[in-house]
C-alpha cells in the first residue's frame, strides 16, 4: 500500500494473502484483495491461492537456481582458463646447464594458486633459478605470481646482479601493491663448474646435501619478504658445489602438509628421504619426495600450494 493510504480509502473488501514457501523458507506472498460488494473470500479461495503460492514458489526457486548454477558454472570457466594461463607461465621444458640435473614440480590447493617456481637462462650463460610463495591463495595470489614473475625476469634479463635483481624487485612490487600482499622469494644463479650464487627474501631456506659426508643441512635464512619493507637486507650466499651435491628447494605447502592427525611432514622427514634418495636422478628424487608426502598426508585435502625443485650436479 502506498504510504498514508488505508484499506477503507482503496474501498478494499476482503484481503487474501497466501506465503510462497520453499522447504519451510519463506520467499515471498501472493495476495489478492476485491473492492466487490459482495467480494468474499471462502476457504476454497484460500485453499487455491495456497495451492497456486507452493508452485510459484518452486518456480521462483527453480529459477533462482538455475541463475546461480549459470553463474557458477562461468566462474568455474574462467578459474579453469587462469588456471590454464597460470600454468603456461611455468617453464614447459627446463634449460640445460652442463653440470646440472633439473627436476620441477607444482600443485596448487585450488584452481590457481600463488606458489611459482622459474628456470631461465641469462646472457652470460648462467642459469637463473626462482621459487616464491605468494602470502594469499586463490585468484588474487596468481596474479601476483604472474607480476612478480615478470619483474624478476625483466631485471634478471637487464643484466642486474642476482641481488641487485631482487633488491630492485621488491622496490617495484613494494610500490604497486596496495593490498597487503607479499612474496617470499629465493632466487639462485648457477655457473658451469659448480660455482652458484644465492639469495634469500624470507623464503623457505633450501636444503643442501654434501655428497662427501652424506649430510643435509639447511642453507641460511635472510631477508625478509619481497613487498614488505624498502630496506631489505638481502645478502649474497656463494657455494662451490663437488658432484653428486644437491640443492632441494621447496615452499612451506610441502614441509607444512598436514595428516589427518594434524600433524605436519616438516623439515625432519624432508630430510630423510633426500639421504635415502641423494644418489638418484634428479626427477627419482622429486617423485620420491611427493610419494612421501602424500603417503604421509593419506585422506587429509591439501591446505596450501605445494611446489619443488630439485638441482643436482654431476660435474659433468
Amino acid at each position: 500500500f502506498q504510504s498514508g493510504q488505508s484499506i477503507i480509502m482503496r474501498g478494499l473488501r476482503a484481503i487474501l494473502c497466501a506465503p510462497m514457501l520453499v522447504q519451510e523458507r519463506l520467499i515471498g506472498v501472493v495476495y489478492v484483495d476485491t473492492s466487490l460488494r459482495s467480494g468474499v473470500f471462502t476457504d476454497s479461495d484460500l485453499q487455491l491461492l495456497d495451492a497456486v503460492a507452493g508452485q510459484a514458489g518452486v518456480a521462483i526457486e527453480n529459477a533462482r537456481l538455475y541463475l546461480v548454477a549459470v553463474e557458477k558454472g562461468r566462474l568455474e570457466s574462467e578459474l579453469q582458463m587462469a588456471r590454464q594461463i597460470q600454468e603456461s607461465l611455468l617453464p614447459r621444458r627446463l634449460p640445460e646447464l652442463a653440470g646440472y640435473e633439473l627436476a620441477a614440480r607444482w600443485r596448487s590447493a585450488r584452481e590457481v594458486a600463488g606458489d611459482f617456481y622459474d628456470v631461465f637462462m641469462l646472457e652470460d650463460g648462467s642459469m637463473g633459478l626462482v621459487i616464491a610463495d605468494v602470502s594469499d591463495k586463490g585468484a588474487p595470489a596468481a596474479l601476483m605470481m604472474a607480476s612478480t614473475r615478470s619483474i624478476i625476469r625483466s631485471h634478471a634479463f637487464s643484466g642486474f646482479s642476482p641481488l641487485d635483481t631482487l633488491k630492485r624487485t621488491n622496490l617495484q612490487v613494494l610500490q604497486d601493491a596496495e593490498n597487503g600482499m607479499f612474496v617470499t622469494v629465493f632466487y639462485s644463479v648457477f655457473y658451469i663448474g659448480g660455482t652458484s650464487s644465492h639469495i634469500c627474501a624470507g623464503h623457505n631456506p633450501p636444503m643442501l646435501y654434501r655428497r662427501a659426508d652424506h649430510t643435509v643441512t639447511m642453507l641460511p635464512r635472510g631477508g625478509m619478504a619481497v613487498g614488505w619493507f624498502a630496506d631489505n637486507n638481502m645478502h649474497l650466499l656463494s657455494l662451490s658445489l663437488q658432484p653428486g651435491d644437491l640443492i632441494i628447494y621447496y615452499t612451506d605447502g610441502l614441509t607444512e602438509s598436514e595428516n589427518l592427525s594434524h600433524e605436519f611432514f616438516g623439515e625432519g622427514q624432508l630430510a630423510e628421504v633426500i639421504l635415502s634418495m641423494a644418489d638418484k636422478p634428479a626427477g627419482e628424487i622429486a617423485d620420491r619426495i611427493l610419494a612421501h608426502v602424500d603417503a604421509f598426508c593419506g585422506e587429509a585435502p591439501p591446505a596450501d600450494d605445494l611446489t619443488l625443485c630439485v638441482v643436482r650436479y654431476t660435474g659433468a
